[in-house]
């Protein structure tokens, strides 16, 4: 009697034991799938961001302002898209990640991948 009451024992234990375990691990792999997501919508902010300080270090200088700047053609190995809608919007996609960063109202053109032009005349902003 004796030893099967620490049989039950050790059983109700280990069981207890192991839906900790796997509590702990459930928990631990939600953070980590969080992170990752977090660190792909930075990334997507971070291409967009690179290429609007370009539009905000043209806004101030008189007219006549050029530079040429080039956008990766992919970021850690992985490919995005980056597009400018209606003059409006800069909008980056990146792994299914959307970030989105609105133009001033004198911004005109797109960015595209690779080498790029903005340059500024009569007050307008033109990117390539």
């Amino acid at each position: 009697m004796r030893r099967s009451q620490s049989a039950m024992e050790f059983i109700v234990l280990a069981s207890f034991m192991l839906l900790v375990i796997l509590g702990f691990f459930a928990v631990t792999s939600s953070k980590l799938l969080e992170s990752r997501e977090e660190g792909y919508r930075k990334t997507a902010e971070d291409i967009a961001n690179f290429a609007y300080r370009e539009i905000e270090i043209a806004k101030p200088l008189n007219d006549g302002y050029t530079r040429i700047f080039t956008m990766p053609q992919a970021v850690n190995g992985i490919n995005y898209t980056i597009t400018v809608i209606d003059d409006r919007e800069l909008i980056v996609n990146y792994l299914g990640y959307e970030y989105i960063k609105f133009l001033p109202s004198n911004v005109t053109g797109n960015i595209t991948k690779g080498f790029n032009k903005v340059s500024k005349d009569n007050g307008v902003i033109f990117l390539n």
